[in-house]
């Protein structure tokens, strides 16, 4: 891997971003479900959301935490892998 290489970078950036999108899903997901199994409901800004949609709210809200964390380090890496074309 050359450093000055920008295709290894812009590569990452995607590696990063979907694995950080996979990862927030999952502790999105595991958790609430494991929360409704155990026969808790789920409260969202103090409203409490019962059954499967309240495990795909706090699922789908986890993702998009785990989405928008991964889209800032693949700007940062893209920024990386423009800097290091020049």
């Amino acid at each position: 891997m050359n450093i000055s290489d920008s295709r290894h970078w812009t590569s990452l950036a995607w590696a990063v971003l979907k694995w950080s999108t996979i990862i927030g899903l999952l502790v999105g997901f595991v958790p609430s479900a494991l929360s409704l199994l155990s026969g808790n409901t789920i409260s969202v800004s103090g409203t409490a959301i019962g059954g499967w949609t309240g495990v795909w709210v706090v699922t789908l809200a986890c993702g998009l935490g785990g989405f928008l964390f991964g889209a800032i380090w693949a700007l940062v890496l893209r920024a990386v892998a423009i800097a290091s074309g020049r």
